[in-house]
């Protein structure tokens, strides 16, 4: 089901889903076989204070509890308002609880940040509500990529003074040439992989053995061939993963006797990735209560940052899931331009439009060079950030909130995918694992990796 959220973005600790049938397009689903995915919130972990901290942490989780049930108490009743900031209290009692079990005793810039955030609810036409108070597992989303990468600031002069003003448009791309490449997504139904002496792993194991090395890759899929999976479920992920980390290859080769057409070679360095433990930005939108009212992460306050410190800042791609559904549809993002406006309607806030290039999965086996004439996908994004009315010390706007907006609340990135080094030592296929050293070096030869 693909959550079709109409009133959780008000109230998104409170208020149940609404969800719509689930769309006819191809679904594709993560490998879930990952210890470094943000811990479900169905799974929570008991932290401990310090022994000298326990009075300060005692104390703090009686001010939750109180607030939690105020909270409830608030929306039993239907006031809409008053839940608002309780629920805004009840957030910043939490961010100091979890300072606490840190043991990290300053907290003056989480009470500065949530005054101003007070401010900001206290200015709004109570009208049209604001999301400014986060679940918990949005919370900790958004922090984890500002403690990696440091807070999300705007310089005031890419700001235009309206929503027509493309003037100050910013870009950010990786280096010419290294755009991700376009392949097929391998569907778990389908047996292209690996069915006939034409297959990609057919003729792997065969190359295999011309170097010494017994390999059973075909064998192993069709003995865990599962005709039960649902259609949308594939290798789509691992295809992701190869187009950047590897390069696209330009010919066919033969090697030892064995000849590998392009497809083939992106298909064997798909699976090469099946299974890699990418590091993770965001929660998974399971479908379930436990994710009610995660709709709006990953916060767009944090796929910013993101987004201008690997494509802005470091020039390289990354991975994203398309939507906040149950499912996930990875794609590799190579290029984003921001178009970032005053809100004329809200006091602190600012409107951003971001128009995102990623290429997409082909729907059959095609080995033919990546075309952006047909192999781009490129929606755009609506979000809006609201900041803090006072600048940073070189006169920088620091963002404290953000919310998705328009037709983005259900369409935006819900999880970002960053590499954590070249090699994969986590496939499913034991025999692919096992030759991992020399599918790598086939690879190189067809000059997919640097040697």
């Amino acid at each position: 089901m693909k959550c079709c959220q109409t009133f959780a973005f008000i109230l998104p600790l409170l208020v149940p889903m609404a969800c719509q049938g689930k769309k006819d397009e191809t679904r594709y689903r993560y490998i879930e076989n990952q210890t470094n995915v943000g811990k479900p919130p169905d799974q929570p972990i008991t932290p401990t204070c310090k022994p000298e901290l326990q009075v300060l942490c005692s104390e703090i989780q009686a001010k939750i509890d109180a607030k939690e049930q105020e909270v409830k108490t608030l929306a039993e009743a239907g006031d809409v308002n008053a839940l608002y900031v309780a629920q805004l209290d009840l957030n910043e009692l939490m961010e100091i609880r979890d300072s606490y079990l840190k043991g990290q005793l300053d907290v003056t810039s989480i009470q500065e940040r949530y005054a101003s955030l007070r401010q900001i609810l206290a200015a709004h036409d109570e009208d049209e509500p604001i999301s400014i108070s986060y679940q918990k597992e949005e919370t900790d989303a958004v922090r984890e990529v500002f403690e990696a990468f440091g807070e999300l600031t705007i310089d005031p002069a890419i700001i235009a003074d309206s929503a027509t003003d493309r003037s100050k448009t910013v870009t950010y791309s990786t280096p010419e040439g290294e755009t991700p490449w376009a392949a097929y997504w391998y569907p778990k139904l389908g047996k292209e992989m690996y069915e006939g002496e034409n297959s990609p792993l057919w003729k792997l194991d065969a190359w295999l053995a011309t170097q010494g090395l017994a390999s059973q890759s075909v064998g192993w899929e069709n003995e865990h061939y599962d005709s039960g999976v649902a259609g949308w479920e594939g290798l789509c992920d691992a295809w992701a993963m190869a187009s950047i980390l590897t390069s696209e290859p330009q010919r066919g080769v033969t090697v030892d006797g064995i000849t590998f057409t392009t497809a083939d070679l992106k298909a064997i360095a798909i699976k090469y990735y099946e299974g890699y433990k990418p590091r993770i930005f965001g929660r998974r939108y399971q479908g379930l209560a436990a994710t009610d009212g995660l709709i709006q992460d990953l916060r767009p306050e944090a796929f910013h940052r993101l987004i201008e410190e690997f494509l802005g800042h470091q020039k390289k791609p990354l991975i994203i899931d398309e939507e906040p559904g149950p499912e996930i549809w990875s794609k590799p993002l190579f290029r984003m331009a921001f178009n970032i406006h005053k809100d004329p309607h809200k006091p602190q806030a600012l409107i951003v439009k971001a128009f995102p290039w990623m290429i997409r999965q082909r729907p059959g086996v095609n080995g033919s060079s990546t075309s952006l004439a047909s192999d781009l996908a490129a929606p755009a994004y609506e979000y809006r950030l609201y900041y803090d009315a006072r600048p940073t010390a070189d006169g920088r706007l620091k963002i404290l909130a953000g919310e998705w907006l328009s037709s983005s609340v259900n369409f935006h990135p819900d999880m970002v995918f960053l590499p954590n080094g070249m090699d994969n030592k986590d496939q499913p296929n034991p025999e692919i694992h096992k030759h991992g050293d020399a599918i790598r070096k086939l690879l190189k030869l067809a000059g997919m990796i640097k040697p």
